[in-house]
C-alpha cells in the first residue's frame, strides 16, 4: 500500500487565521467543490480579494481558495494537476506582501482498493451525488489504497479529502510551507463522517 496524507487546513490564529471574511472582484463562478472543479473557461485571469484579516502567511488556505507562489512550486515541482488564477489581496485596508493565487486541486481519483477495504455503503446518500457516478460511503473502517495511485496531490473521492504523497508531504516540511497539517491513511484510519451527528 502507498503511504497518503490527508492534507488539512491548521489556523494559528496569527497568519493562518481561523476564520476571516473575503471578497473576490469578479465573483467567483459557482461550484461546489466536494463534487466538481470550476470550469476554467469561466474564471477570470485575475481576481482582486477583499480579506477582513490583518495578516495571511499561510501557503494554503483551501477554504478560501488561495495558495502561495511557494506551494504552488510544490505543485509544479511534483507535476500536480491544479487550476490557479493570479490573485491580488487586500488585507484589511493594506496590500499583501505575498502572492497568492486563486487554486484547486483538480485531479480526482477513486483511490480505495474496494477488494482491500471494509466499508458500508450509504444507501441514502445525505449530499447529492447526481454529478458523480462514485459511491456514497456511509463509513470506511479500514482503508486500502489502490496499488496504481501515483499522483501527489489529489482529490480522494471515496472519503471526500485532498490527499498526498509521502514525497510531497516530506517537500512541503522541508520547504516550512505554513498553515498545513498531514494525517495518515493508516490501518488505524477510519471513515465515518456521520459519527458526530
Amino acid at each position: 500500500m502507498k503511504d497518503l496524507y490527508i492534507v488539512s487546513y491548521k489556523p494559528d490564529g496569527e497568519g493562518a487565521p481561523y476564520f476571516f471574511d473575503s471578497k473576490w472582484a469578479p465573483d467567483l463562478p459557482a461550484f461546489h467543490f466536494p463534487s466538481e472543479s470550476p470550469v476554467e473557461s469561466t474564471l477570470s485571469t485575475r481576481y482582486h480579494v477583499t480579506a477582513d484579516t490583518p495578516r495571511i502567511t499561510a501557503d494554503w488556505l483551501p477554504d478560501h481558495f488561495l495558495a502561495s507562489k511557494r506551494f504552488l512550486g510544490i505543485c509544479e515541482q511534483f507535476v500536480c494537476s491544479y487550476i490557479s488564477r493570479a490573485v491580488d489581496i487586500d488585507l484589511q485596508g493594506a496590500a499583501c506582501g505575498e502572492a497568492y493565487f486563486f487554486f484547486v486541486p483538480s485531479e480526482r481519483i477513486n483511490a480505495m482498493n474496494p477488494e482491500k477495504s471494509v466499508f458500508t455503503l450509504d444507501e441514502n446518500p445525505k449530499i447529492d451525488g447526481s454529478k458523480s457516478i462514485s459511491p456514497v460511503y456511509e463509513r470506511i473502517d479500514k482503508l486500502e489504497v489502490s496499488d496504481d495511485v501515483e499522483s501527489h496531490l489529489f482529490y480522494f473521492n471515496e472519503i471526500a479529502e485532498v490527499a498526498c504523497s509521502t514525497e510531497f508531504r516530506d517537500e512541503c516540511i522541508r520547504k516550512s510551507i505554513s498553515g498545513l497539517s498531514f494525517k495518515m491513511i493508516d490501518e488505524h484510519y477510519q471513515y465515518a463522517p456521520w459519527d458526530d451527528f
